[in-house]
């Protein structure tokens, strides 16, 4: 997401772009999201970043998890929706994915870490060491299930504090030595010990009455049908450029600062070209001096034309990346938006580098070709 955009225009590109209908629906589909998600006090706030002032980061997840929910699918995968949030608003954010779960739509997730309260929105609970499954039902039987085969919760404790201990190689104690063949011994002894507990608890999942039944079926899942397939580009090629390019202006408006940045480079880089070849002559040195102003010119204008992708394409590029593979846009659109866009400064730029060099350094002004 742009960090320019308020949450509600986020809301809108993605709508416009993925939605069919009329521009009406597409709205009114923009303000149900917003409703279910419980961004009403911050649809008019900058999503933000390193040089804007924007929205919190679980306002910033969940306008993320909106942009997902536009065409309404019925199954979200979700990676680490938590990190990078306090213990707060990371139980905001679930919060809101469980309201959205209870609606009918399946929500599976990687986490790492949750906090109890967390912990205890879980359905269903997967756990997965060395790539076998060892556990996979429902999360509140499974403080229950460890302590029957010998590993007991401690009271008080988190219970994903818990497993995460005893299905890590960090949990097996190694013995102290300073001999190098021991430590690499001990190291061998460890990898042992830990694929054979690994072992034990997939072979004890696999025995136990708690074993998934793959045809089981949550009552409240809905069926999932040829409108939950991934989206296509629906959106014209025409239509595509012309949001791009809208929003590229926009963000360009409301960020100046790299505007500003670009054109004191500018004028500093000209001035330091006239201080070296000012005021140049008509003679044989002075001919030598113009070549070597020339080059000088040249390669200024192509390094701050280049400007753009060395330090403003890297920051959109997560968002480009994730666009595009959503189908939102064609890569043809967002180029051609893109160059569209920075056509004024990539004119304006060296027009003032000229405009500043051309007559100090001596150029021709009294042929007019």
């Amino acid at each position: 997401m742009f960090q320019t955009l308020t949450v509600r225009e986020c809301l809108e590109f993605a709508a416009k772009l993925k939605l069919t209908g009329t521009l009406e629906s597409k709205i009114q589909r923009v303000d149900n999201i917003i409703s279910e998600l419980r961004l009403n006090k911050c649809e008019g706030t900058k999503i933000g970043g390193p040089l804007v002032k924007g929205v919190s980061g679980g306002e910033r997840k969940r306008t993320s998890i909106g942009v997902e929910l536009i065409t309404d699918p019925s199954l979200i995968f979700l990676d680490e929706p938590t990190t990078g949030l306090d213990s707060f608003t990371a139980t905001s954010v679930m919060e809101t994915l469980k309201e959205l779960a209870a609606n009918g739509r399946t929500i599976v997730q990687t986490i790492h870490q949750p906090n109890s309260d967390i912990f205890e929105m879980f359905d269903r609970l997967m756990l997965l060491a060395k790539g076998k499954v060892i556990y996979l039902n429902q999360a509140d039987l499974a403080v229950d299930y460890f302590a029957s085969i010998n590993y007991k919760c401690p009271e008080l404790s988190n219970p994903a504090d818990y497993f995460m201990g005893i299905m890590s190689i960090e949990s097996i104690e190694k013995p102290d030595s300073d001999n190098i063949d021991e430590i690499k011994q001990s190291q061998h002894d460890v990898m042992d010990i830990y694929r054979q507990k690994i072992d034990f608890f997939s072979s004890s999942y696999l025995k136990s009455e708690l074993k998934n039944d793959s045809k089981a079926r949550d009552p409240r899942a809905r069926e999932l049908g040829s409108d939950d397939s991934a989206a296509q580009v629906k959106a014209s090629w025409c239509y595509q450029f012309n949001l791009l390019a809208q929003r590229n202006f926009l963000n360009t408006v409301r960020l100046p600062q790299t505007s500003y940045v670009k054109l004191i480079v500018t004028i500093i880089t000209s001035l330091f070209c006239v201080i070296l070849f000012y005021d140049v002559q008509g003679t044989a040195e002075g001919v030598q001096n113009r070549n070597g102003a020339l080059f000088f010119i040249t390669m200024s204008i192509a390094f701050s034309a280049i400007q753009n992708v060395i330090l403003i394409f890297p920051d959109e590029r997560p968002v480009f990346l994730r666009e595009a593979n959503n189908n939102m846009y064609s890569v043809s659109a967002y180029f051609w938006a893109k160059i569209f866009s920075e056509f004024p400064s990539s004119v304006l730029t060296p027009t003032i580098f000229g405009a500043v060099c051309y007559f100090l350094i001596g150029f021709n002004t009294d042929d007019w070709y």
